[in-house]
């Protein structure tokens, strides 16, 4: 019998293969080399940096409604990333914080880039929705650790 570590590592594996399989052949070679020469000409952090602007932009270019409750910001959310095969978010209020957790994202395998890399992007996108959909300003979404599932990406909004 397998242990934990190892069927862990296939289960990583396999949904790192399909996420690659998602990917459009056309871009692929593409999106590889561009993110090894942003990751060789940007550290780690401005790298994030570059792709939390970018998730920015795009919210703004896909606004959300204002005033949703969470399950029709989950939906929102959802149907946006449905339409671009980017996985799925689910919503949850936590009490002093409100919970997003990004599953199936194929952003970390397209640019071959780590996943707190990756985040970013999903982090602009989220926060510019959040306060697009009335989060008070005093309220900052972060990225948070995750449980250690294969392409889950979770993000927290917290005050200041």
């Amino acid at each position: 019998m397998p242990d934990a570590s190892s069927v862990h590592a296939d289960q990583t594996d396999l949904l790192r293969h399909l996420a690659l399989e998602r990917i459009s052949a056309q871009w692929s070679d593409f999106l590889g080399l561009l993110s090894a020469e942003l990751s060789e000409q940007l550290s780690a952090e401005e790298y994030r940096g570059l792709l939390r602007r970018l998730g920015e932009t795009f919210a703004r270019q896909n606004p959300m409604p204002g005033a949703l409750d969470l399950a029709q910001l989950e939906a929102e959310f959802n149907a946006t990333w449905s339409r671009l095969q980017w996985g799925f978010a689910r919503v949850s209020d936590q009490g002093l914080k409100l919970r997003i957790v990004h599953r199936a994202s194929p952003l970390s395998a397209a640019l071959q880039v780590d996943a707190d890399v990756a985040a970013g992007y999903l982090e602009g996108a989220y926060a510019t929705w959040l306060q697009q959909a009335g989060a008070p300003a005093g309220l900052v979404l972060r990225q948070v650790p995750g449980d250690g599932v294969p392409m889950q990406m979770v993000f927290e909004l917290v005050a200041a």
